[in-house]
């Protein structure tokens, strides 16, 4: 009697322990982004900082100045210009990671192809109680802008570090040919 117990408690602290290892999530899971959600309409803020998305334009050229000298860039596919307000919490902080992820799921990062483009968000320190607007360049295939989301962390790869991830609405995208990007914006 006593051998079948312990067989039958043996067997039964296998199970819950199989089950407990099943059901705990990942080391990827447990440390990654925290994420908040919101609408383009919308202010979403997380513990960090927040952000307004103003205006989101779609070309297929951009033009701006860099150093004095006018700039046109083209593509096969889209610009995406996303005008936005950032404002931190605490403490002056940069955005070092700004992504727009397709309806693929796959994510687009800034273009480098606009580096040091007028009121580039990439190049601000951004300081406590001071809204700072700016604008995010991405460049992406046509098809991948039929969903979009918006996504906006202080670091390129968040561990328990905030995440925004803004969903970008379909009617409230200008579509241009070209877009020029001034020091006043769009």
């Amino acid at each position: 009697m006593r051998l079948v117990l312990s067989l039958l408690l043996v067997g039964t602290t296998a199970l819950a322990l199989s089950f407990l290892q099943s059901t705990t999530p990942s080391y990827a899971v447990l440390t990654g982004p925290i994420e908040t959600t919101g609408l383009q309409k919308d202010t979403v803020s997380s513990g960090t900082f927040s952000i307004k998305v103003d205006k989101v334009v779609r070309a297929k050229t951009i033009a701006f100045a860099r150093y004095g000298q006018p700039l046109e860039r083209q593509t096969d596919g889209v610009w995406l210009i996303v005008s936005v307000e950032l404002q931190p919490r605490y403490e002056t902080m940069t955005i070092q990671s700004a992504a727009i992820e397709g309806a693929s799921g796959r994510l687009y990062r800034q273009t480098h192809r606009a580096d040091n483009a007028p009121r580039s968000i990439s190049s601000k320190d951004l300081q406590p109680g001071l809204p700072t607007a700016g604008l995010f360049i991405f460049e992406l295939p046509e098809e991948e802008t039929r969903d979009m989301t918006l996504v906006v962390s202080r670091q390129p790869s968040p561990q328990l570090e905030s995440e925004i991830r803004v969903k970008l609405d379909q009617n409230g995208i200008e579509a241009r040919d070209r877009a020029e990007i001034g020091k006043n914006g769009l």
